[in-house]
């Protein structure tokens, strides 16, 4: 028999003797304060951690999700520790607390909690349809739905305003006039019985919202402007546009840093860990 031949014919008893002698060891971990289960195999086996085996883990780890900010400074006040650092970015609004970031010593960055500060229903809703014109029944629809969230002028001004669109759907829009009062005067014509009578329609050019711009959160003063296009065939189309939006959301972010520093304790870098 060659020598080729008894290699051959060894190589399973090997394998099976090397198989054999694998079993589960611990690797004493002291930075850890714990050991580790491993397998320990021959060489051309993979080395298995065995962690998923062990009664809890050996350190913390993953990113608890949170919907407000007093949840999430509840939750950075429980996990907070020498290596916890805080960030934030305006554009999206979030927040995100890191319990074991590099401080004086290398850190895992794999223990987290976040809160990404949901735009509110009401934010979603005025700027969703900002910048977009509409007919004059859909926009008095509009306000009409969402009157409680306007300030300025008064709901009863703003409620005639929408029935005052409403009723002039089959009008002739002629031509607009801005008023000295800061409303835009509509001259229309409208036939009725067969003659036609002159007409017009006073509506605030700048009204006033107060809404939450996260859920949850306190109403900003967000200002709208109207916005109006007198079509061929005196048709009305009319929109409004939120005034610098983007602003509002720093406002924002800005006074929920303040809020989550103070009841955290902790200073808040804007950006995002490596």
């Amino acid at each position: 028999m060659s020598d080729k031949t008894i290699i051959h014919s060894d190589v399973p008893a090997a394998l099976a003797a090397g198989a054999a002698s694998v079993g589960i060891k611990t690797v004493d971990l002291a930075s850890l304060k714990g050991q580790a289960p491993y397998a320990i195999v021959p060489e051309g086996y993979e080395l298995q951690e065995c962690t998923d085996f062990l009664l809890q883990p050996i350190r913390k780890a993953g990113t608890t999700k949170l919907n407000d900010a007093a949840s999430f400074i509840a939750v950075v006040n429980d996990q907070k520790g020498e290596a916890t650092r805080l960030y934030s970015t305006v554009n999206p609004p979030t927040f995100l607390a890191v319990f074991n970031d590099t401080s004086a010593e290398p850190g895992w960055r794999d223990h987290r909690a976040s809160y990404n500060a949901p735009l509110s229903p009401e934010w979603q809703i005025w700027l969703g349809s900002s910048g977009k014109a509409c007919s004059q029944t859909d926009f008095a629809a509009f306000i009409e739905a969402n009157m409680l969230d306007i300030i300025e002028p008064e709901g009863a001004v703003m409620l005639e305003v929408s029935r005052s669109l409403e009723a002039k759907k089959k009008v002739e829009f002629a031509s607009s006039i801005r008023l000295s009062d800061g409303s835009v005067q509509f001259n229309y014509e409208e036939d009725i019985q067969g003659s036609a009578h002159k007409g017009q329609l006073k509506v605030p050019e700048v009204f006033v919202l107060a809404i939450p711009v996260f859920e949850n959160g306190e109403p900003w003063r967000v200002e709208a402007k109207l916005r109006y296009r007198i079509n061929d065939g005196g048709k009305l189309a009319i929109w409004y546009e939120l005034v610098r939006p983007h602003k509002v959301i720093e406002a924002a972010v800005k006074d929920l840093r303040a809020k989550i520093a103070e009841g955290t304790g902790l200073d808040i870098l804007v950006g995002a860990p490596a």
